[in-house]
This record gives C-alpha cells, sequence and structure tokens, in this order.
C-alpha cells in the first residue's frame, strides 16, 4: 500500500511540475522514430527548432513559429519474380511551423512544411530484361506535418508527429524532444 501511494505521490508532484510548452528565444532538438508509409519500414530521424514570436514575421497573434531544420533516414525493399528493388533515403530539409498558444502549457500543437532535399539511391539485383531501365530516385521534397508536444518536464517533451508529402511519402512519427 506504502508503494502505491509514493507512485500516486510522485506522479501528481511530477504533474504539477511539468509546464514547459514551446517558447521564443528557445531552441529544442532531439531524436525521432517513424514509421514510414513506404515500405512499411522504419526511418530514423533528427529535428532541430527555434522558437520565434509571431511579430518576428511581421505578424500579431497569440501563437508562436518555429524554423529549424530535420534529418531522416530509411531504407527498405521490393521483390519482383526476378529480382529485387532496395531503395535508400536520407532527407535533409528546413521546417517552419506555427504552434498554437494554450492555455495548457504541457501541450503545444502544431502545424508545419518542411522543404527538403533527399538525397536517394536505387539499385536492381536480379535479371534485367529486354526495357528495363533504371528507377530515378531522389529530389526535392514538399511536405506538410501536424503534431503535438507534451512536455512531461519543463526542458523535455514527448513529440508525436504525422507526416506527408510528395515522392509519395508519408510518416508517422514519436519523438523526444530536448529544450537546449
Amino acid at each position: 500500500m506504502k508503494s502505491k501511494t509514493l507512485i500516486l505521490f510522485l506522479l501528481f508532484a511530477f504533474y504539477q511540475t511539468g509546464f514547459g510548452q514551446f517558447e521564443a528565444s528557445k531552441s529544442y532538438a532531439g531524436p525521432s522514430l517513424g514509421l514510414s508509409f513506404l515500405g512499411s519500414t522504419f526511418q530514423l530521424g533528427l529535428n532541430y527548432e527555434y522558437g520565434m514570436p509571431l511579430s518576428a514575421i511581421g505578424m500579431s497573434g497569440p501563437g508562436k513559429i518555429g524554423v529549424g531544420g530535420l534529418f531522416r533516414y530509411w531504407s527498405y525493399s521490393e521483390g519482383f519474380g526476378t529480382g529485387e528493388w532496395s531503395y535508400t533515403n536520407i532527407l535533409v530539409g528546413a521546417q517552419g511551423n506555427y504552434h498554437f498558444a494554450l492555455d495548457n502549457r504541457m501541450w503545444d500543437p502544431y502545424l508545419g512544411l518542411v522543404l527538403a532535399y533527399n538525397i536517394a539511391s536505387v539499385k536492381w539485383e536480379g535479371v534485367k530484361g529486354f526495357g528495363w531501365a533504371d528507377r530515378s530516385a531522389g529530389g526535392f521534397w514538399l511536405g506538410l506535418h501536424g503534431g503535438v508536444r507534451y512536455f512531461f518536464t519543463p526542458k523535455t517533451a514527448l513529440n508525436l508527429r504525422f507526416g506527408f508529402g510528395t515522392l509519395d511519402y508519408g510518416a508517422l512519427e514519436i519523438g523526444v524532444d530536448f529544450q537546449l
């Protein structure tokens, strides 16, 4: 019984001190793990974002904006009767996000855009038949995403993001962001 009381007390105390939320003039960075909708493969990622007030872009309102970069890596294969295509993707880009203002500072919902370059390679292993041609890969990428951070300490947040974009790409990601 004492251990249950202690756990409840710690959860209550932890809940009361977890007021972080996205702030202007602060940087946030962290790793992510995603499930890519291409090839149902896992992707590894890194995110960076710097918070700014809306006045920095000549606007006013209750929200904030964040600008930064991101990195993603994923690889997958598609099998066919005479061989297999293997794809490797490295996405490097810039992101811009609008962060909604909430009274509950533990939650940070946002919507954003990504402009990136996909450094990709495609490899065929198998029989090369008549009319066979290499597949193209890589190029510029434009995407939309939405997500929410949940600050469980003043400087640490769980980040859940859903994104989709060109190249028939989409992903559901979970990560941890740290205020730097």
